[in-house]
């Protein structure tokens, strides 16, 4: 019966506490601000712009040496709807997925230092690093970073997840210039119209595991902003990235020793132009393509999108199909002998196109977003003929 007796009240005070814990910091901000307005030593106008320019919570960092400590993440859950038809006949394949989660934290410490720590937590994966550096911002000249982070590379590879346009990034990027996050040392700059960066990094084990023989990745940078010469309320920028690695493994994410990109973008209004062009050699053997993404607004909230990329390659079984989600069709499976060789490989040619069209629905911005979005692609010359593939995709998408 004592149990009985004590049990009400302590849950009452657990509860109070936790409630009384949870109330944000800007409450006594705002407590302040009445007792001063109430002594007339503000103005009500002064209170109220006070109250609206805090933010609606805080975190109490643990080390006293960070200042403004956010809390960083997104979810990106979507469904697709993909089929495929070659000469081995058609099929088709459906799935319902958590695409992205993410939760980590940014900080600034003393000297100007910011402090990234970002983690994958996708259901059914391993839990693994995103981000995890400091970089020195104290000069926007010259901007250090040492940690683990992705590489400049591609424009549309350095575009966040939450806020690129469609639903995928295109198979171009993918085969050519996403190697990904790497633990480096990186410098990144700005004078006027220009920006530039380079870096040096090891491979994707966060260490380099090459013994005596050490390989590393080499990155360089260059953006030209071009405003001024294309009139009032419009914005243009060029750019160029070059990737090099020492490894012929390709330990960098791709396949490539060399791999060059240069994109464009251009935006008037309502109308948002982006190309690229990429280029990856591994040895003499290329793969290159480009792509061109028009979008428009049709009201403040929707945008309509559109996208064409092309891809060959001299390797006659160098341009794979897209992970997602075309290669998962289940007739799509490569067929291997008993050492493991590849026999028949539906999913692999040298010739690649595809046209996407699609709507986004801003909400609140890239914070919280629905997507839709279809494809069309080809793919030449595989062992069953042709592949041609449909894809149908929606997506919601936050950040937080």
């Amino acid at each position: 019966m004592k149990q009985n007796r004590y049990r009400k009240p302590l849950c009452g005070a657990l509860l109070a506490l936790l409630s009384s814990s949870a109330v944000p910091a800007h409450a006594n901000l705002d407590n302040l601000l009445s007792v001063l307005e109430g002594n007339n030593t503000i103005t009500a106008e002064q209170a109220q712009d006070l109250r609206d320019s805090q933010p609606g919570y805080t975190v109490r960092p643990a080390g006293r040496a960070v200042s403004d400590l956010a809390i960083r993440g997104r979810i990106q859950t979507q469904f697709a709807y993909t089929r495929a038809d070659n000469d081995d006949g058609n099929d088709d394949f459906t799935t319902f997925e958590v695409r992205r989660v993410r939760l980590g934290l940014r900080g600034t410490l003393p000297g100007s230092v910011r402090a990234q720590l970002e983690a994958n937590l996708v259901p059914g994966s391993d839990l693994s690093m995103r981000s995890a550096f400091l970089q020195w911002r104290e000069h926007a000249e010259a901007n250090i970073k040492v940690g683990f982070d992705k590489p400049h590379s591609s424009l549309e590879e350095n575009t966040s997840s939450g806020a690129i346009l469609t639903v995928e990034r295109t198979l171009l990027n993918s085969l050519v210039a996403a190697p990904g996050p790497m633990t480096g040392l990186a410098l990144d700059g700005a004078v006027g119209v220009l920006a530039y960066g380079a870096g040096l990094y090891t491979d994707r084990n966060n260490r380099n595991s090459g013994g005596s023989d050490s390989k590393y990745l080499y990155n360089a940078f260059a953006r030209l902003t071009l405003n001024d010469f294309v009139g009032e309320q419009n914005k243009l920028f060029i750019q160029g990235t070059y990737l090099n690695s020492d490894d012929e493994g390709g330990k960098f994410g791709s396949r490539f020793d060399d791999a060059f990109t240069v994109a464009g973008h251009f935006v008037s209004g309502p109308f948002d132009l982006r190309a690229e062009y990429m280029l990856g050699d591994n040895g003499g053997t290329k793969t290159s393509g480009f792509y061109v993404m028009p979008s428009y607004y049709l009201t403040d909230s929707l945008q309509a999108v559109a996208r064409y990329e092309r891809v060959e390659s001299d390797n006659a079984r160098g341009i794979r199909a897209p992970s997602r989600y075309l290669r998962d069709v289940p007739s799509l499976a490569v067929q291997r002998d008993m050492d493991g060789a590849t026999t028949h490989d539906p999913q692999a040619g040298d010739e690649y196109q595809a046209f996407y069209v699609g709507l986004n629905y801003y909400i609140a911005g890239h914070g919280h977003k629905l997507m839709l979005g279809a494809e069309l692609a080809e793919l030449k010359n595989t062992d069953a003929g042709t592949l041609d593939g449909l894809t149908v995709t929606t997506a919601w998408r936050m950040l937080f």
